[in-house]
């Protein structure tokens, strides 16, 4: 197993609640996320934890494939959203988005950590970092444009 963490940020002009109501609402990512296909709410979960289901498109080489994973959001605070999400075989991410009130606006911050076997480490690792980035592009002009 390998591990890596990145970081990413964005300045958006918008309110601290806005911003992480978006974040946190699972049920849109679908509109924001460059991979997500298809968000799936499962029907039980653990107790206090937001249980989905989620379909993404990825592509490596000249090979389109989807993949179904599980993603919990843990917890939700005024300005804080902690995710995680598991992948067979063995792949593991945490996400902790901070949302900061500046001037005019908020900065989205993420931390993510990503956990998976050797050999799939350096692709998923490269494809979150590029999917986030997009993301976070995405976030802005949506809730920009609310």
């Amino acid at each position: 197993m390998k591990q890596g963490t990145f970081e990413k940020q964005i300045f958006i002009q918008s309110d601290v609640a806005t911003v992480v109501g978006v974040v946190a609402n699972y049920n849109q990512h679908h509109k924001i996320h460059p991979l997500i296909e298809k968000v799936e709410q499962a029907k039980d979960a653990p107790a206090g934890i937001q249980r989905f289901f989620i379909t993404d498109r990825l592509q490596w080489g000249p090979f389109k494939f989807k993949i179904k994973y599980r993603a919990d959001i843990i917890s939700v605070t005024e300005d804080t959203v902690h995710t995680e999400a598991y992948q067979s075989p063995n792949t593991f991410v945490e996400n902790i988005t901070k949302v900061t009130p500046t001037q005019n606006g908020v900065t989205l911050h993420e931390t993510i950590t990503l956990k998976a076997p050797d050999l799939l480490f350096s692709y998923a690792f490269g494809q979150a970092q590029i999917a986030h980035e997009e993301m976070l592009k995405r976030i802005k002009n949506f809730v920009e444009t609310l």
